[in-house]
């Protein structure tokens, strides 16, 4: 990073830091670099607010609008939250995905079904990202360090980055870039680490928590965002849960009745476009924060609209469902069962047999008739001790949508 690339625009100051890497590996020996790192202003940035939000008028109403939409959706859609669960794994698959941690999603689904056995880690890691949005949503706090951490506790305990101290800032300074070619030549270099890093994060907390009359609520959380990445609290997970903000905010300030728009999608699409923007702004400020306000709303309004075509795609399949036990005759508990199916598309007989309230052979036998009736697929191949999975809803969450 090169103090030459920011002008006398950049919203932030350029501070001395000394990084420690590892050039030969991490067991190799530590070599202390100096260099610098970039410390961002408080928000607001100091823009013509008037001027902007006439430039973005028509994408802002019609962002508004395609929410509204959702929420029509859904508000017509019984379970609504449950059915809806579904997009959550969607969301834990591609967000983590960026992060290039790979998974399935049936492996994430039986990592989620507690299924240890033939789930990779990369797929409990996926999950874990399910349970970090699931405590943000539920959390009756409002934007906070405090449910930040915990999200952050959520995303990492058990998993890959455990040692990464879950739910703690970080204690130490780090940088963006190629690892092999060392902290010289980082792309980026956050703030250091301590005072600055809680300092920063207080304000910001301020920022989102007090009402701004000249900055619309998608503006907020487009520079919510940009904040939080440049501040990068923690040592690992920053992308996964700074995306999962975003969706937490869209519901906390009362745009969207559940957490269904997410932004990893889009990001992982027009990725390039999405590091350069966050780089541009701390190196210049000035029209690139327009840019990204803009990019950030292009992105809620295509993933709202994917939202939508997926969730009319989940609500037919759920209705398909229901119709096909009516022509079966099927008993009204198995209605409950297929719905239970879109939270969390994994059965076996104990669980069943627990949720259902039915003796062990009456579950055999109602697994047996989903089987037959195409609802549920024995993924195991075994005799006992046997498992089934919903392709077809898997499948939503696997298919390509409006976004691709």
């Amino acid at each position: 990073m090169r103090e030459a690339d920011f002008t006398q625009e950049s919203p932030g100051k350029l501070v001395p830091i000394s990084l420690q890497e590892y050039l030969d590996g991490p067991l190799g020996e530590p070599r202390t670099t100096k260099t610098i790192a970039f410390v961002p202003d408080p928000l607001p940035p100091s823009i013509d607010w008037n001027a902007l939000r006439l430039n973005l008028f028509s994408l802002y109403t019609e962002t508004t609008s395609v929410l509204g939409k959702l929420n029509g959706l859904h508000k017509r859609v019984g379970n609504a939250a449950g059915l809806l669960r579904t997009l959550w794994m969607r969301e834990a698959k591609l967000s983590s995905q960026i992060e290039d941690i790979e998974t399935t999603a049936e492996e994430l689904v039986l990592a989620g079904a507690g299924r240890q056995l033939g789930v990779r880690e990369s797929g409990l890691e996926s999950w874990n990202y399910v349970k970090a949005l699931e405590h943000g949503v539920s959390s009756e706090l409002p934007w906070s360090v405090r449910v930040i951490k915990e999200m952050h506790s959520q995303l990492l305990t058990g998993v890959r980055g455990d040692e990464k101290r879950p739910g703690e800032l970080r204690q130490r300074g780090v940088y963006i870039g190629d690892r092999t070619r060392g902290v010289r030549a980082a792309r980026f270099v956050p703030m250091p680490a301590g005072d600055g890093v809680v300092n920063a994060l207080s304000d910001l907390e301020k920022f989102v928590n007090t009402s701004h009359d000249q900055i619309p609520p998608l503006f907020v959380i487009a520079l919510t965002h940009y904040q939080f990445e440049t501040i990068h609290p923690f040592s690992d997970g920053n992308g996964r849960i700074g995306r999962v903000l975003i969706s937490r905010s869209l519901v906390k300030e009362g745009l969207l009745e559940h957490p269904v728009v997410y932004m990893s999608a889009y990001i992982n699409r027009y990725k390039q476009e999405y590091v350069d923007l966050l780089l541009n702004i701390s190196r210049h400020g000035g029209s690139y924060w327009g840019d990204w306000i803009e990019f950030i709303l292009s992105a809620i309004r295509t993933q709202a609209l994917d939202a939508i075509w997926r969730s009319e795609r989940l609500v037919s399949l759920r209705e398909s469902y229901h119709e096909t036990l009516k022509q079966d005759d099927a008993p009204t508990r198995l209605f409950k069962v297929i719905d239970d199916l879109f939270t969390m598309p994994a059965l076996n007989t104990a669980e069943l047999v627990e949720r259902a309230g039915i003796t062990k052979p009456t579950a055999g036998n109602d697994l047996k008739r989903l089987e037959r009736l195409g609802v549920l697929e024995e993924y195991t191949g075994k005799e006992r001790d046997r498992d089934w999975v919903a392709r077809d809803i898997i499948r939503v969450i696997e298919q390509e949508g409006t976004e691709e």
